[in-house]
């Protein structure tokens, strides 16, 4: 199959990408992944809930930033597709930052997928458990979850909504 249906063909085990990524900026940053990344990450994310506090309760806090730290990944990692790096002519546009991220054959990088699976739940988890378990607050914490966590499925690779 093709990625944007103009540039090269996939493999001939239907691989997104037959060939090695061997510069592309949108995964760059997750090659240098160290703990300072993943705690950067959290550090953001915990600013972002200690702004939200101001505006409102700490019931519903949790709740917000989950529902915009689903969105903003949701957006990043799944739906923007292509590379910023203009020299490559267009191979990578027909992927997503995910795709891109998990196509490298040579670079597994189990760890930093991990986390970007742990991190939206635990953020589900702590929105829950802040709120009580109110029904209406958890059930849309766990539609965020649930669309955060299925878009990274090996099974969602190439589908488009």
């Amino acid at each position: 199959r093709t990625y944007s249906g103009l540039y090269g063909t996939g493999g001939s085990s239907g691989d997104l990408l037959p060939f090695e990524l061997t510069r592309n900026r949108n995964t760059d940053w997750i090659d240098t992944a160290t703990p300072i990344l993943l705690l950067t990450y959290l550090l953001v994310i915990f600013a972002f809930e200690a702004a939200i506090l101001s505006l409102v309760s700490w019931e519903r806090s949790w709740t917000v930033s989950n529902v915009t730290h689903g969105f903003i990944t949701m957006m990043y990692l799944h739906w923007i597709k292509g590379s910023p790096n203009y020299y490559e002519q267009g191979e990578m546009n027909g992927m997503t930052t995910w795709e891109q991220i998990i196509s490298d054959p040579h670079a597994p990088r189990r760890n930093q997928k991990t986390a970007l699976f742990v991190v939206p739940t635990l953020l589900c988890y702590a929105a829950c458990q802040f709120c009580d378990y109110d029904k209406v607050l958890c059930g849309i914490n766990v539609v965020v979850w649930a669309i955060c966590v299925v878009a990274k499925l090996e099974r969602m690779n190439g589908v488009r909504i």
